[in-house]
């Protein structure tokens, strides 16, 4: 696989080269940018598989450039110093990125999902992750096998690991859909969204709980009348958030 690395900063673009080196020796490095105009040149040139793009550049952002350019020939992935709300954007939109400083074992997880999906950069998805900085989030994007899935927060009923790294999600109707993204990361992502993880197997929408059952750590009873454990060590939490429900 061939990549271009482009970000404003000299010593980020030496840092991730020596990093794919050593981690990724199978990836050649073809070009470094220190802008958005030089990477279109070396994209156009010299067709990549993979675009490391920083988000923060003086000229022109990486998501300006992708929404000018796209589609691109080539897969993206972002590089960005912290910002808790631009990651928990990406993380909605399931785009993929690093973070800076950029650890080795995401680095390699990044290239791994790079070589087993398709192109993970579609118009919507630039959309949403738009209007997720500006205003109020209200849905995320919901990686699958057959492409991305962007589901309402209120849809969701209840989340439930699966085998491997997947996860199940039921939506309000019936409908259940398996996603490539394991529970921990829904569990980041929803956390303050009126969801609680109440198992080391489940997270449960905490406005479509029908009942609670005591117990040891007790059972609930969802709107679609599917039987969740609660484990004991999440009891305590439960009960907080259900008391204050019913004030």
């Amino acid at each position: 696989m061939t990549c271009i690395i482009t970000d404003d900063e000299q010593n980020s673009r030496e840092t991730l080269r020596y990093l794919l080196q050593a981690i990724a020796p199978d990836v050649i490095v073809l070009a470094e940018a220190g802008n958005t105009k030089e990477a279109k040149r070396f994209i156009d040139k010299l067709k990549p598989d993979i675009l490391f793009l920083d988000i923060n550049m003086p000229e022109q952002t990486g998501i300006e450039f992708l929404e000018e350019n796209y589609p691109l020939s080539c897969q993206v992935i972002f590089t960005t110093a912290y910002d808790a709300h631009a990651i928990k954007a990406f993380r909605l939109c399931a785009i993929d990125y690093l973070l800076k400083p950029i650890n080795p074992d995401d680095l390699e997880s990044a290239i791994e999902k790079v070589k087993k999906s398709n192109h993970v950069i579609v118009s919507e998805q630039l959309l949403h992750l738009k209007e997720s900085n500006v205003s109020p989030i209200e849905r995320m994007a919901v990686p699958t096998i057959e492409g991305i899935y962007f589901v309402n927060f209120d849809e969701i009923v209840w989340l439930e690991s699966a085998s491997g790294s997947y996860t199940k999600i039921k939506l309000e109707g019936g409908k259940t859909i398996t996603s490539s993204r394991g529970l921990g990361e829904f569990e980041e992502i929803l956390k303050d969204e009126h969801f609680l993880r109440v198992h080391h197997q489940n997270m449960v929408n905490i406005k479509k709980i029908s009942r609670y059952i005591k117990g040891n750590g007790g059972q609930l009873i969802m709107n679609d009348n599917y039987e969740i454990e609660v484990s004991r060590r999440k009891k305590e939490d439960l009960m907080k958030i259900l008391n204050q429900t019913t004030k």
